[in-house]
């Protein structure tokens, strides 16, 4: 298994970056008020450690970005030469393809409870404690995508831990900061814990889902670097890769964000839409929640109101799913997971009975 490493990337090479480096040097230089940099730019702690970042297409251009600096400049990974991703095995249906493509095996955690359809945290963390020392394991920040289950604040805590004992990297993908709790920060406290803690971590999120603009792919790719000397070798890396995966991202949609971000006006409207939007998915779920319960739907429906977000794991069979498609035209996945975002007061009464009707009529007796 080998020793834990406290600087699983100290050995990325210093690399090249040909012309990027002059055009660094330009944007610095240009003095149009209107000058954008959609380059990388490094954040530094107190303490010297950076946090390198680099505008993605979007959370799975991220993920494939980071996939492909993990293998490549992963350290465990070029010394056993088996890369290896654990994924929950309830995850974003992409994400085993994204990894596979880079060429890196994808296996699964048990996550989520058949019984319960809440999160198993006990099986969870008790096969996170077998994996070999320095494993990459995937985790969502928030508003777990597909099941709406996520890790409590003294969940992360004990998660921090335990990811500390393996010298594990947590590889976060935040595609839906504040879906669950109806703020950013709140839902981003497990990524923050695990960067304070000094966990190594590589971070993708999107600004897709909370700003509206799925079609413009402004995503987000971080890694926590030891030093700031790794930091630069790591910059010129991801340098390299950006021009290497689109030659250069779209800028239309990151300027909206950045004008929303940098007036603290706008920025205020913002995290009330996306806390409205958040509660307005609550509100949903309780309506579902309560059309199951009045109908005396055989079962417990709890679990609809205690998962986040816009995604549910209603526990449905794949009989049950079936027949909601092909008697009663209600279409969800054949997990069983419901887009909470497709409800609405038109519909949400219909559903309700459609469930009940499909899930009596399947009862075993």
């Amino acid at each position: 298994m080998g020793s834990i490493a406290a600087n699983p990337f100290q050995d990325v090479p210093a690399g090249r970056t040909e012309g990027l480096e002059a055009l660094i040097t330009q944007f610095r230089e240009d003095t149009d008020p209107n000058r954008t940099d959609l380059l990388v730019g490094v954040y530094k702690t107190d303490e010297g450690k950076a946090i390198i970042s680099t505008q993605t297409l979007g959370a799975s251009g991220g993920c494939h970005v980071g996939a492909v600096m993990l293998k490549n400049h992963y350290g465990p990974w070029k010394e056993n030469g088996n890369p290896e991703i654990f994924l929950p095995s309830e995850s974003w249906l992409n994400h085993p393809f994204l990894f596979q493509s880079a060429g890196i095996k994808a296996s699964f955690l048990p996550y989520l409870s058949s019984k319960t359809n809440k999160f198993d945290f006990a099986s969870f963390t008790e096969a996170i404690k077998l994996l070999p020392a320095q494993s990459v394991i995937l985790l969502q920040s928030g508003a777990q995508n597909p099941t709406g289950c996520d890790p409590s604040p003294d969940q992360w805590q004990e998660l921090a831990s335990i990811f500390i004992q393996g010298g594990h990297l947590a590889f976060f993908d935040a595609a839906y900061p504040g879906f669950a709790s109806g703020d950013i920060d709140t839902d981003l406290e497990g990524v923050r814990l695990f960067a304070e803690r000094e966990i190594p971590l590589v971070f993708v999120s999107t600004y897709g889902k909370c700003f509206g603009l799925y079609s413009e792919r402004v995503g987000i790719l971080s890694i926590l670097a030891p030093s700031e000397e790794v930091g630069k070798r790591i910059e010129r890396h991801m340098k390299l890769l950006a021009r290497a995966e689109s030659g250069a991202p779209p800028d239309f949609g990151s300027k909206i964000v950045e004008t929303v971000l940098s007036d603290d006006i706008l920025q205020l409207q913002w995290r009330q839409e996306v806390r409205d939007m958040a509660n307005q998915l609550k509100s949903r779920r309780i309506a579902l929640r309560e059309g199951l319960e009045k109908l005396e739907t055989p079962g417990n429906w709890q679990h609809i109101t205690d998962q986040n977000g816009m995604f549910s794991y209603v526990g449905l069979s794949v009989e049950q799913v079936t027949l909601l498609r092909n008697k009663y035209h209600v279409y969800l996945q054949d997990s069983g997971r419901i887009s909470i975002a497709g409800l609405n007061k038109f519909n949400i009464d219909y559903t309700a009975r459609s469930i009940s009707a499909v899930v009596k009529a399947t009862k075993p007796e």
